[in-house]
């Protein structure tokens, strides 16, 4: 069986806004976009008794055995969704991790979509939103790469009877990220990408 390709989208917080305060807490909405930015994942079904998950790439090292896709597997296998079934998993790294991109979170969101689209796996929506929350808060936002209003419950709201456009610009934020490894700041590739968004 031959690899599919998948690209796996950097997100954005491209604005914060308060609502309210409940018992101490902020309420927020977040307007959640994505760019140009991304990794490229590589996957296909294997015969054998465990996934073998690997990465590549100037941004793979330090990335843990236990990560977002290592959890995503485990939690569908818990969940009896993905039984007697395993994958060779390869990812390069062109997304900064620890960066605030989203790079772990949706990686785990493409490959859950990646299994639904060829019928590996069958999800209600129920399921769904269970599988995404046991990995991280913000997975749900990668099942639809387009611009969306993330709330402080989690609850996700997408922009209705919007068209996706593509733009080229320069995005002066985030520029750099910290590398654990080093202990510095390092800068984030490429000072223009192409930004994703709705027109209405």
């Amino acid at each position: 069986m031959n690899y599919s390709s998948i690209k796996s989208y950097a997100k954005i917080n491209l604005a914060l806004n308060v609502i309210g305060k409940t018992s101490g807490l902020h309420q927020i909405e977040s307007i959640v976009g994505f760019v140009s930015l991304h990794d490229v994942i590589l996957i296909k079904k294997i015969q054998s008794k465990k996934h073998i998950i690997s990465f590549n790439g100037k941004y793979s090292k330090n990335i843990y055995k236990k990560n977002t896709i290592s959890k995503l597997l485990k939690v569908l296998e818990k969940e009896r969704l993905l039984t007697g079934q395993k994958f060779e998993i390869k990812v390069k790294k062109y997304v900064p991790p620890k960066s605030g991109l989203g790079g772990g979170s949706m990686n785990a969101a493409n490959i859950l979509k990646y299994l639904i689209k060829k019928n590996f796996i069958n999800l209600s929506k129920e399921q769904l939103s269970l599988v995404c929350k046991s990995i991280g808060a913000d997975v749900a936002l990668g099942l639809n790469s387009t611009f969306t209003i993330l709330k402080s419950n989690n609850q996700i709201k997408e922009f209705k009877n919007c068209k996706k456009q593509t733009q080229t610009t320069k995005l002066r934020t985030p520029s750099h990220f910290f590398d654990p490894s080093s202990r510095k700041l390092r800068r984030i590739p490429g000072s223009q990408l192409s930004l994703f968004f709705c027109a209405c």
